[in-house]
């Protein structure tokens, strides 16, 4: 497969804002957890630009007819199935294990919520309550929208339609969001806010860019890139709120709800240089990996090796952060080698003998 050119390649400047969103995730819960600094923006607009990043991916490389049919959407959703399942369904049972350890006991209700989370379905209503592993409700709140793909692909060719569509959802994500954290506060809030309306107009609108992106390749030079992906950063960082949830909220949240369309779609039409092509495709190797295991290897110290963690100075707590990263991306490429890699490129041939 070729990296990049065609409808079938990988978009390096994707690969390479998702890589810098999965440590940036990755960074926020390891310095809350460590008790070094909350930075809750960080946290929250870093998974939010992966349902634009995935919507603009699938659009790219998915239009109408290759979802049109009970066969091809059944191809669809197993394909995205598998992109999932495997390393999640992995590390579940070893999270489940590790808590059980610590606390002594195994949580409630464990055949049910392994069910929920083995099909995705806990997306469909309370994800963080349901999901097993640490920032998996996101995964069943994607798994949501890929249901809604194939129609979506209908959509996306007609201006009229899909700029209606994108402000209808962009109304609802608001009302949601003013609905449940505005309305109670984060802490009371959180849970009513993580649920599908609250991000849909992120994944609708990173498809229009990605059907934007399949239709035309503008070729920015790499510097355009470099000052956006900066430019997103000191945005972060100079709108970052002082109480969890306030990003999300009046000017603040609006700047950067718009910022992450537009990271998203400047990424997608840089055009990444021989030099850094290869870190840009390890970046988007690692991304999943690194996004599910850095809470197990963070919990593993904290629990088990270094409970005293948190007390310790700044400087060790800084050092462990740095090494914890390490580990996650050692293991996220070892995950994409031989977990992940093996299982897309069975599911590929399974689909394509049916």
């Amino acid at each position: 497969m070729s990296i990049e050119g065609g409808a079938d390649a990988r978009v390096l400047g994707w690969d390479l804002l998702r890589g810098l969103c999965a440590l940036t995730v990755a960074s926020y819960h390891l310095l809350y957890w460590l008790k070094i600094v909350e930075l809750p923006a960080l946290g929250t607009y870093g998974v939010y630009l992966f349902f634009v990043l995935s919507g603009a991916s699938l659009a790219y490389n998915y239009d109408a007819a290759r979802v049109r049919g009970a066969r091809n959407m059944a191809s669809f959703l197993f394909a995205r199935w598998m992109r999932l399942a495997p390393l999640y369904l992995l590390l579940c049972p070893l999270y489940l294990a590790m808590l059980a350890w610590h606390t002594g006991g195994w949580p409630g209700a464990i055949p049910e919520r392994l069910a929920l989370n083995a099909t995705f379905a806990f997306g469909l209503w309370d994800p963080a309550l349901t999901a097993i592993l640490i920032g998996g409700w996101s995964l069943g709140i994607e798994f949501v929208f890929y249901l809604f793909f194939p129609l979506i692909t209908r959509v996306l060719p007609n201006a009229l339609w899909r700029n209606a569509l994108f402000a209808a959802l962009v109304l609802l994500q608001w009302a949601w969001i003013y609905g449940t954290v505005g309305a109670k506060g984060w802490t009371d809030g959180v849970v009513d806010y993580h649920q599908v309306p609250g991000f849909a107009a992120y994944f609708f609108g990173g498809c229009i860019i990605g059907h934007l992106r399949r239709e035309r390749d503008l070729g920015l030079p790499i510097g355009v890139g470099l000052a956006t992906w900066l430019g997103m950063g000191v945005l972060l960082f100079l709108l970052m709120p002082h109480q969890a949830g306030d990003e999300l909220l009046g000017v603040r949240g609006a700047l950067l709800f718009t910022a992450c369309f537009a990271v998203v779609f400047f990424s997608g039409q840089v055009r990444v240089p021989g030099s850094m092509r290869d870190l840009a495709a390890w970046l988007g190797d690692v991304t999943y990996g690194c996004y599910l295991l850095h809470p197990i290897v963070m919990w593993s110290f904290l629990w088990f090796w270094l409970p005293a963690a948190p007390g310790m100075e700044t400087g060790r707590r800084v050092a462990l952060l740095v090494g914890v990263l390490a580990i996650t991306c050692m293991l996220a490429t070892f995950s994409e080698r031989w977990v992940e890699r093996p299982f897309r490129r069975w599911a590929r041939r399974l689909s394509l003998r049916a």
